[in-house]
């Protein structure tokens, strides 16, 4: 009988090259591609997509953002909104709804790096 190599951490690791949550460009990937990581969790059945999204939530739990940066974060990611209706909506400039992203983004990723170093959060 023959053998036969299957590499079943494959997916992972593509996972993990795609999101990698201690870097900021991972967490922007991760951003624009939540609704269909949110999907390949239920049509799929999909472990991994499930894991990452789990880490990703307790890293944004974690990560101490301020009640805006949690607003602009669903109000974008989650419900669709742009930047601009965004801004509208809580009186603020385009400028500041971005900066409230990339903050968030900033401390999200940091959480992660800490973790990945073994550095407790508080």
């Amino acid at each position: 009988m023959g053998t036969c190599k299957i590499d079943f951490s494959g997916k992972q690791k593509r996972i993990d090259v795609t999101y990698p949550l201690d870097k900021e460009r991972g967490i922007y990937a991760l951003l624009a591609n939540v609704h269909k990581l949110r999907e390949m969790r239920f049509s799929r059945g999909d472990y991994d997509a499930s894991n990452l999204l789990i880490d990703f939530t307790d890293a944004v739990g974690e990560a101490g953002l301020t009640a805006r940066q949690r607003l602009v974060l669903y109000l974008i990611y989650i419900r669709c909104f742009s930047q601009h209706e965004v801004a509208r909506m809580l009186n603020i400039t385009q400028q500041g709804v971005s900066d409230h992203i990339n903050a968030a983004v900033v401390r999200i990723a940091s959480v992660n790096r800490m973790k990945e170093q073994g550095v407790g959060v508080a």
